[in-house]
């Protein structure tokens, strides 16, 4: 579902998605659980709205869908097939800024930010995407670029590599 009036897409979370991202917050405690289990969510949710739009992507080669990456980083981004990684960002309910980790500051085609559904985790809303990452890691979300751009954003990458 599409807000035209923020650019934002909302995406549904269904139980699979619940149940992978459980599995892997499982497998740690306190916060570190947490931050996996925002940030599987976070991938999946940019995971499905990209294969809607039949962008191939490559979950199982994301680097966040590696236990050994998911213990030694916060990372969150899921690959997009022969063009590189998307970071995929969670943000809570009434944040202003979406945080991105100095590890993945380089290395990536772009940044989205996935506003989670607290209360139920029935969805996610896209927030929008930005290329490029302040000093302080901190991108304002009133700065960031429609979601609507971002497969834009994929083809043009796309044709830059193909040129």
């Amino acid at each position: 579902m599409t807000d035209s009036t923020s650019s934002t897409f909302t995406v549904p979370i269904d139980i699979a998605d619940l149940d992978r991202a459980r599995q892997f917050g499982s497998q740690y405690h306190g916060a570190k659980a947490e931050q996996v289990y925002h940030n599987t969510l976070a991938v999946l949710a940019v995971d499905s709205f990209l294969r809607g739009l039949e962008i191939e992507t490559a979950l199982a080669a994301s680097e966040s869908q590696d236990t050994v990456y998911q213990v030694l980083m916060d990372v969150s981004d899921l690959e997009i097939s022969d063009l590189g990684k998307l970071e995929c960002r969670p943000v809570l309910p009434q944040a202003d800024v979406v945080s991105i980790p100095p590890e993945v500051w380089t290395e990536r085609i772009g940044y989205v930010a996935v506003q989670l559904d607290l209360n139920l985790w029935q969805e996610a809303t896209l927030l929008g995407f930005t290329t490029e990452v302040t000093e302080s890691g901190e991108v304002p979300i009133a700065q960031l670029q429609a979601i609507a751009e971002l497969p834009a954003h994929i083809q043009q990458i796309r044709q830059t590599k193909l040129s």
